[in-house]
Parts: structure tokens; C-alpha cells; sequence
């Protein structure tokens, strides 16, 4: 199995009229998370989108498990890279494709760690570049290409930090949760036996 950080830069989150700006990867470890490939990255600006999508394409269809993509919030990359490669008439990605597609998105984590809010769940996770996901389109616009690729590389590392982290700490987390879980069944049974008999008592 091979596992990949994930993600791209777009213009915006209008999938009819937005493009996609770069598209970035990375070999992860399966066990620890810890970049084991360098950081590619799809620049539009050095050649165009319809280039970057046609480099990545094999990517979207190897087999499932040759390139697990390991993201935040991924469903709108694989949204957006189907509305651009219909655009250019390179086919789409089917729905059931994706259903097969081995992937891991860690937003409902950072969800769930943002107290249930949906609302800036991913300012959970630390931040070492001050620049915003939403100043992406500006930069591209100025054609200030090393900030936005200097954020791509910021941003990869804070993800991949998040991740590793994730894949240490969790394990144990849900170790925890059923052992507490195993002891409260066991008392419920416990109260349901002294139940039990105190009705046989009574009867």
C-alpha cells in the first residue's frame, strides 16, 4: 500500500468557472506517516492546466491501493478534478470509482476536535505559514509564484506533522475507548444479573 498526501490550489471553490492552479503530492510512510518521496508539485503556471491534469491522470487511475490519497477535505480536490477534466474533454471521474478508491481524509477528525463545529475546523491544525488558502487566487493573479509554492511546502509539512501525530496517539485513543467501553457493558451486565435475581427473590 502506498500512502500520499494529497491536495491542490484553485482560483477559488466554484467548480463551473474556477481552475485549478497546482496539484501536490507526496509519498507518506504506512506506518508512521513520515515523508518518505520529495514533494511534487503541478505548476499551472509553467505549463497550464490542461497539462498539470494530464500529468496527474495516471495517478487517478492506477489501482487502488498503488496511491491511497491522504488528505483534508478531499472530496472537494476530486470535485474540482472532475469538473476540469470533463472541461477539457479527458474523460470524468465516476462515482463508484471513487467508492473503490482507497483514501483517508482526516476532516471529520479535525471536526470532531473543533467541538463538533464545521465552522474553522481546520485552524485546528497548527499553522507555520501565515498565508491563507483564500490569498491563493490573489498570489496566482500577481504571478507571485514562490509564495504560493513556499505555502504548498508550509502547508505540507504542517499537515504531515498533524497526520503522524494522528497515526500515534489514535491507536491508543481507541484502545482506551473499548477497554472503558468493555467495563461499562460489564457493569451494565453485572446490574442486569443483580436485577435479575433480586426479581427472582421478590418472585
Amino acid at each position: 500500500m502506498a500512502e500520499y498526501y494529497f491536495d491542490t490550489e484553485t482560483t477559488g471553490i466554484d467548480f463551473d468557472k474556477d481552475k485549478i492552479i497546482t496539484i501536490q503530492w507526496q509519498r507518506l510512510s504506512g506506518f508512521t506517516g513520515e515523508r518518505i518521496g520529495e514533494l511534487n508539485i503541478l505548476k499551472s503556471w509553467e505549463s497550464s492546466e490542461v497539462d498539470i491534469l494530464k500529468q496527474f491522470l495516471p495517478k487517478l487511475n492506477c489501482r487502488a491501493f498503488d496511491f491511497i490519497f491522504i488528505g483534508k477535505n478531499i472530496f472537494f480536490d476530486f470535485c474540482m478534478l472532475n469538473e476540469r477534466l470533463k472541461h477539457y474533454g479527458l474523460g470524468e471521474i465516476d462515482l463508484r470509482c471513487l467508492n473503490e478508491r482507497v483514501s483517508l481524509d482526516i476532516k471529520p477528525i479535525l471536526v470532531i476536535m473543533n467541538d463538533g463545529s464545521f465552522k474553522g475546523y481546520d485552524k485546528v491544525m497548527p499553522k507555520t505559514n501565515p498565508t491563507t488558502n483564500d490569498s491563493i487566487p490573489k498570489l496566482f493573479e500577481e504571478k507571485k509564484y514562490p509564495e504560493i509554492v513556499k505555502y504548498i511546502e508550509d502547508e505540507t509539512k504542517d499537515f504531515i506533522k498533524v497526520y503522524q501525530m494522528f497515526k500515534k496517539e489514535i491507536p491508543s485513543l481507541v484502545k482506551h475507548f473499548f477497554e472503558k467501553t468493555k467495563k461499562q457493558n460489564g457493569w451494565l451486565h453485572n446490574s442486569a444479573s443483580e436485577s435479575e435475581k433480586t426479581e427472582k427473590t421478590y418472585h
